[in-house]
C-alpha cells in the first residue's frame, strides 16, 4: 500500500483533480501517496497524465525528485515511467532524472529506448547517465548477462556514433566504463587523448568507475593538472579506485586553490580510509572553513564506522 494512503487517505484521483486546478497548491504530504505505485494505479495515472496542465506536470515531477532525494524510501518510479512519454522535453529530462537510483529492471529498456531515439539530446544525455546505476550493478554481478549486454551495446552504439552530441557521448562513456573490458579501455583512451576539455574530463571521471587500477599513473598525474576541473575529476576518481597510493596526492589537494577539488578530496580520502587519510581528516576539521570543516567530520564518519562499523568502543 502507497504510503500516502495510510498517511492521507488520499487516492490518485484525488492528486490528480489537485494537478488539475493550477491554483491549489501541492503539499509534500499528499504527493507521498504516488510513492509506490501498482500497476493498476500506475495505469490510472498515465491515462489522467496527458489531460494534467503542463505547468502542473513540471512542478510534481520537480517535487517527487526533491522528495526522492530527501528520503530513499520513497520509489516514485511509476509516476516517472509515465512521464517518459510526456511530449514536453523537459518533463521527459526531468523524469529522466528522477530514474537515477531505481534499481527497477523494467526501466531498462525505455531508458535505453531515450537513450537510442530520443529527439533531445538533453533527454539522451539523461538517460544515459540514468543507466549507471544498472551499469554498476551489472559490473557487480547482481544484472543478468542479458540485462547487461543490451545496457553496454547501446552505450556503445551512442560513443560509436559520430553525429551524436558532445553531452550524450559523455556521459555514455562514463557509463560504459563499468564495463570494464579492452573495447572500453581503448574508450577511455581515445576520450583522455581528445582535444575536447569536457571529453578529457569525462575520461577521467570514466577511469574511477572502471575499478580497473590500470589508471592510476594518469590519476596521480592529473591530479597535479593546471586545470580545477581535471584535479577534481582526478580527486573523485581515486576515491572511485579506492586505492590508498594515491592518499599522499590526496593530501596535497586539501590546499588547493578550488574549493571543490578541496571538497573532493575529502570525500575521496574519507571513501579510501586507512590512518593516514583519517589523521588527515581530523586534521581538516580544525582549519578554519566551516564547509570544508563540515565536509571533513562527514568524512571522517565513514572512516570512522569502517574501522568499527558495529559501534563497539573499548575506550575505558
Amino acid at each position: 500500500m502507497p504510503l500516502c494512503y495510510e498517511a492521507t487517505g488520499l487516492t490518485v484521483n484525488d492528486l490528480l483533480s489537485v494537478l488539475m486546478d493550477e491554483d491549489e497548491p501541492l503539499k509534500y504530504s499528499e504527493l507521498l501517496q504516488v510513492s509506490g505505485l501498482s500497476g493498476d494505479e500506475t495505469q490510472e495515472f498515465k491515462a489522467a497524465w496527458g489531460s494534467v496542465p503542463q505547468v502542473r506536470k513540471h512542478e510534481l515531477v520537480g517535487k517527487l525528485i526533491e522528495l526522492g532525494e530527501d528520503n530513499v524510501e520513497l520509489d516514485f518510479t511509476g509516476v516517472f515511467r509515465a512521464c517518459l512519454e510526456d511530449s514536453d522535453e523537459d518533463v521527459r529530462e526531468q523524469a529522466t532524472r528522477g530514474l537515477w537510483e531505481s534499481e527497477d529492471r523494467a526501466i531498462i529498456r525505455p531508458l535505453i529506448g531515450l537513450l537510442r531515439g530520443d529527439p533531445s539530446a538533453k533527454v539522451r544525455a539523461a538517460a544515459g547517465a540514468s543507466l549507471s546505476r544498472f551499469a554498476a550493478m551489472a559490473q557487480e554481478g547482481k544484472l543478468t548477462s542479458r540485462d547487461a549486454d543490451r545496457i553496454r551495446d547501446a552505450l556503445m552504439e551512442v560513443i560509436g556514433e559520430t553525429d551524436e552530441e558532445m553531452e550524450v557521448k559523455r556521459r555514455a562513456i562514463e557509463v560504459v566504463a563499468s564495463f570494464d573490458s579492452p573495447a572500453v579501455d581503448e574508450i577511455i583512451n581515445g576520450a583522455y587523448r581528445s582535444s575536447e576539455p569536457k571529453l578529457v574530463q569525462s575520461s577521467i571521471f570514466a577511469m574511477g568507475q572502471s575499478s580497473n587500477t590500470q589508471w592510476l599513473p594518469t590519476l596521480l598525474t592529473e591530479i597535479e593538472s593546471e586545470d580545477a576541473a581535471i584535479r577534481y575529476e582526478a580527486a573523485n576518481a581515486s576515491g572511485a579506485l579506492g586505492d590508498e597510493s594515491t592518499i599522499p596526492a590526496l593530501i596535497q589537494l586539501l590546499r588547493d586553490d578550488d574549493s571543490q577539488v578541496q571538497l573532493a578530496a575529502v570525500r575521496s580520502l574519507g571513501v579510501i580510509g586507512g590512518p593516514l587519510a583519517k589523521r588527515a581528516l581530523q586534521q581538516c576539521t580544525k582549519i578554519g572553513d566551516e564547509t570544508l570543516e563540515a565536509a571533513a567530520q562527514e568524512a571522517l564518519s565513514s572512516v570512522e564506522f569502517d574501522d568499527d562499523p558495529l559501534g563497539f568502543r573499548f575506550d575505558a
